[in-house]
């Protein structure tokens, strides 16, 4: 297999499924808005790290969660509805981002594969970065799943059974805002919600409980990345909008298989 795929593979599968996986928990919460509001933000991030010469990807995290503890603080202080502050700070920030790109020598063409990912041409150096932080995201998830429930379905209950809700809730937003930053890369800045929700809610069509959820959505989003990054590979298809349409694919078949049986 050659080296770009290999590595195509590796960081495809590693954040498909971290993103499915904290796609349950958007799904419960109903904040599929937040993932988008997330990715367009992160361009500024990266527009910032081209310019300082640093990693993109890391400024683009750091941006990230910057903007993930920024909205509460917001929402608590304007008393807007979170909706009504995601679609102030999603154009924005986008914008803002696409400006600094344009006065960036070299880099006007390179605005393509943010927006739609361009994971065949990814570095090993993003791929370790990529299975360092998947392995840090991942354990965060395992090791407070149950909380992370509890909060999801009621954050008063959640509160009476001694969770410290506002702190979990922080460190949940950073790690989805990482995790959003990481599905960049692998399908770019609009189509990354394609791989937070769809597989998540692919799987609770047959899920008959929340630990089968856990299991269906990252098996879902792994297969389907690696069936699209081989067709993507073969038929010479940009690899970040066929992963979209696959799990958009998926997602219908499952529908039409389940309404049949």
């Amino acid at each position: 297999m050659l080296p770009f795929m290999q590595r195509a593979l590796i960081g495809g599968i590693l954040v498909s499924c971290v993103l499915a996986y904290f796609g349950i928990f958007v799904i419960l919460r109903r904040s599929s808005f937040f993932g988008d509001a997330v990715a367009h933000s992160s361009l500024t991030g990266v527009a910032l790290g081209i310019l300082l010469g640093l990693n993109p990807l890391l400024t683009a995290m750091l941006y990230a969660v910057m903007v993930s503890f920024v909205i509460p603080l917001l929402r608590k202080e304007t008393r807007l509805p979170i909706d009504t502050l995601l679609g102030i700070l999603l154009p924005v920030s986008m914008a803002v981002g696409v400006i600094l790109l344009s006065i960036t020598p070299g880099y006007q063409p390179e605005l393509m594969s943010f927006l739609f990912g361009s994971i065949l041409g990814i570095s090993w150096g993003s791929i370790y970065l990529m299975i360092a932080v998947s392995v840090v995201l991942l354990t965060f998830l395992h090791l407070n799943q149950k909380k992370l429930f509890n909060i999801s379905f009621d954050p008063k209950y959640a509160t009476l059974l001694g969770i410290r809700v506002s702190r979990l809730d922080m460190i949940y937003h950073a790690g989805l805002a990482i995790a959003i930053v990481l599905g960049i890369q692998l399908v770019g800045i609009v189509l990354v919600n394609a791989l937070l929700i769809i597989p998540a809610a692919t799987a609770r069509l047959f899920a008959t409980s929340l630990a089968t959820m856990i299991l269906y959505a990252p098996i879902i989003a792994a297969v389907t990345t690696i069936g699209s990054l081989v067709l993507s590979y073969y038929l010479n298809l940009p690899s970040g909008p066929t992963i979209a349409v696959m799990s958009g694919l998926i997602f219908v078949g499952a529908l039409l298989l389940k309404h049949k049986v």
